[in-house]
This record gives structure tokens, sequence and C-alpha cells, in this order.
């Protein structure tokens, strides 16, 4: 049996462990990307731990860790510069009217708390690769909010919402207790995985801070080629895993039709006697 490319289950293991629901990344399509995970990174969690603090949400649960704030955070592990060339969401740069989403039945409007830019996207790809939302602290994003008037949707929900109107490709919820990754392509069903801090700070947890850094720091956002960049690898993943099951519905297919030949020699040769009978 052909053994697996380590880099390829560097990155089965990180995935594995976050269990994603839908498609967000492929491993095969993040190595082809040149996006290797680095097992030796210690820089990230070390940078990682020196941002959390306990906090008690649950009295029953005890203090937990969690990122006080979000942009301490992105600043400090991810190296976002929140520079108005490639964010929105600072005061110095705020959210433009084309990532709002007005809700006039329930007197309110969706909108991101940070953006980040596509430089030089191509045509018809939408300026923006990615919505970042900052819920109340400790909040479920599966929760749904129901009453005082208000749309009935979760967090998820809303951020959903937000990129489907929008046509931004990928957003990003923060808690301070976790981050979920969602990766909502135009036209096919929406994918996501969390990274949960009090994972990412045990020792056991540095591939999954270091795959959080690989995929959400500013190089990938902003700095490397385009094929590289965040939004490639989401819609790359898609292909990739399109692909597969392209070739796998072949190879079915191809047993299939091998089995009814077998079926037709052997009855040809019971000279009609082995499927005159239904077969129960």
């Amino acid at each position: 049996m052909a053994k697996l490319d380590p880099e390829i289950l560097a990155h089965l293991e990180w995935i594995g462990f976050v269990r994603p629901t839908g498609l967000v990344v492929s491993a095969p399509a993040l190595v082809r990307a040149g996006a290797i995970l680095d097992r030796r990174d210690a820089d990230g969690q070390r940078l990682l731990r020196e941002c959390v603090e306990e906090r008690a949400f649950d009295p029953k649960e005890g203090p937990v860790p969690q990122l006080p704030d979000f942009r301490a955070f992105a600043e400090s592990v991810l190296g976002w510069s929140f520079s108005p060339k490639g964010y929105a969401g600072p005061t110095e740069c705020p959210i433009p009217p084309e990532l709002e989403v007005p809700l006039p039945d329930y007197g309110e409007t969706l909108r991101p708390d940070f953006a980040v830019r596509e430089l030089e996207p191509e045509n018809g790809a939408p300026p923006w690769q990615l919505l970042v939302r900052v819920p109340e602290p400790g909040e479920d994003f599966d929760r749904v909010v129901r009453g005082h008037g208000h749309l009935e949707a979760s967090a998820h929900g809303r951020m959903e919402r937000l990129l489907r109107q929008t046509g931004v490709p990928a957003g990003l919820l923060f808690n301070g207790r976790a981050l979920r990754l969602l990766s909502a392509p135009r036209g096919e069903s929406s994918g996501w995985l969390d990274f949960r801090v009090a994972d990412m700070i045990q020792t056991a947890g540095r591939p999954i801070s270091t795959a959080l850094r690989l995929l959400l720091g500013q190089p990938r956002l902003l700095s490397l080629p385009r094929a590289q960049r965040l939004a490639a690898l989401l819609g790359d993943s898609r292909k990739f895993q399109n692909e597969v099951s392209e070739r796998l519905a072949e190879q079915v297919l191809h047993a299939l039709y091998e089995l009814l030949r077998g079926f037709q020699a052997a009855h040809d040769a019971s000279k009609g006697d082995l499927l005159r009978q239904p077969l129960a």
C-alpha cells in the first residue's frame, strides 16, 4: 500500500482533531498550495498563551481559558496590521455599506466587525475575502436568539446570511473561547471548523494553533501570491474534493459494470438457468 505524504498526514492530524462540519480545507489542496504545517513552530502557541486569560462563564464549569480581545489576539498571534490597505473595521477605516445587510422587517442591519480585503481580485471576484464577527464573550455560536423582534438566528446563522448576501466566501466568528472559520462559496453548501482555545494551548494542541496561524496569518491573507491565499485555498479544496468524488464515482461505476458483465457471463455459461428466477 502506498504511503501518504507526511506533509498531508500532518494536516490530516489537526483536521481530524477539530472535526469539521462539511468541507472547509483539504489536506492535499493545502500541500499543493505550499501551506506546509511546521510541527516545530512553538512561537504561535507561545504568543497565543500570552493572550489567554481565565474567565468563568458558567459557575458549574469554573474558570476556562479565553481570549479577551479579538484585535489584540489578531495583532499578536496572526500578525494582522489592521492597515486600511488590507482591512476595514477599525475606527480609521469603517465597514463600508457594501458589507451591510439591512433587515427592515427586524429593525436591524447585519454587518461584520472587521473585514479583510482581497487585494487585486480576479474579474468578478468580490473585493473582500473574509468577514469577522465578534459575538458576546462565550456566546454559543449555534444558539438561536429568539424574541425582542430581532432576527431569530444564531451567531452562525447570522454570519452565513451575511456571507451569502454580500458574496464574500469566508467568515470568522470569535467568542473568546473559540474561533469558527466558515466557508460559504456561492451556490454551494457551507462548511466550518472550530479552533478551540482550550485545545490550542495544550502541548498536544500545537498542530492546531500552528494551523490557525497558517490559514489566518496576515501573509496567507494579503502577502502571498494569489493562488496561495486563503480564498484560493478554500476554493481549491472544494475543487479537489469534487475531483476525488468524480474519480470515485467512475471507479464505482466501472466496478458495477464489471459485476454485471460477470453475472451475464455466468448466466450464459449456465445456459440461461442462473438468472431465470429473481435473485433474492
